[in-house]
């Protein structure tokens, strides 16, 4: 692996802003894509003859480099709201047995997958996308890796809070396919229900190790909050992520951004967008 992308393995042991991350994430992309191109099986062809990645092949390639690239690369597109840096296609499920990512960073596979086609679809699909109503379904219908029973209450509980952060990534994806594509506000019930149920999860694990998994899920919840008692929960818990060594983002950063989003648009818990969001991200972290 060449300097940069080695650099790119090590960014959530590193990084001091999320901004100066992705930047590095951009420079890495002219290697993962010298990667790409030994391996044909990874390409798809558009019908108007260009080239994709696919999306789950990449995902489930033997190379390291390229599932974490894709990894930072899908969700950077998501909470900082700029189009992804590859243009995936998607031809075919994801597999999540094929690696140990979902475990590493707590994110189901089959939900990255949906967040990366609505990372597509806000870009300006030029690929066939599975409309939002299918994403919808999938999502929903979505089930958690069941553990092995033990009797050892430690491994119990820890595996009733992985599942607990699990279910949050469904709930973070609904708010995002329903603000992100379908362009309601944060006051849709659908969005609330969603936002609640994050809440409470958040309130669950905030002070267990894999509470550190919650960043994004509070990220999202917080840009629909409309109580104040629910924003206060997400911002105290975005503080406390600021050593995180999860993600390639910082807690603190984003605890900026939303608080400029609640004392603008979103004042007193008036309707925001995902837009004002991104244009919130815009001023407080530009880049």
């Amino acid at each position: 692996m060449n300097n940069t992308l080695y650099q790119l393995a090590y960014l959530h042991f590193t990084l001091v802003d999320s901004i100066l991350g992705y930047n590095l994430l951009q420079k890495a992309l002219p290697r993962f894509f010298q990667i790409v191109a030994d391996d044909s099986n990874l390409f798809m062809e558009h019908p108007n003859g260009n080239l994709l990645v696919s999306f789950p092949r990449a995902l489930s390639a033997p190379r390291y480099e390229l599932r974490r690239f894709i990894i930072y690369d899908t969700v950077a597109a998501f909470v900082l709201g700029v189009s992804p840096l590859v243009q995936y296609g998607y031809d075919g499920e994801c597999d999540s047995r094929s690696h140990g990512l979902e475990w590493i960073h707590g994110i189901p596979v089959a939900l990255l997958d949906a967040i990366s086609q609505v990372n597509s679809w806000r870009a300006g699909p030029r690929v066939p996308l599975d409309d939002w109503e299918v994403l919808e379904r999938r999502v929903l219908a979505w089930q958690p890796s069941s553990a092995a029973r033990t009797e050892d209450s430690v491994a119990e509980s820890a595996s009733a809070a992985r599942v607990a952060v699990q279910e949050g990534w469904r709930h973070a994806v609904l708010i995002y396919i329903y603000m992100g594509i379908c362009g309601v506000s944060s006051h849709d019930l659908r969005v609330q229900a969603s936002v609640h149920r994050i809440v409470r999860i958040g309130q669950i694990v905030a002070n267990l190790p894999i509470g550190v998994h919650m960043l994004t899920h509070c990220v999202v919840a917080g840009l629909a909050a409309r109580l104040e008692k629910h924003r206060l929960l997400v911002h105290e818990m975005l503080l406390s992520f600021k050593d995180t060594r999860v993600w390639i983002f910082r807690g603190p950063q984003f605890g900026q951004v939303l608080s400029h989003l609640w004392h603008g648009v979103g004042a007193g818990g008036a309707p925001v967008t995902w837009d004002d969001y991104v244009q919130a991200r815009s001023a407080i972290a530009p880049g």
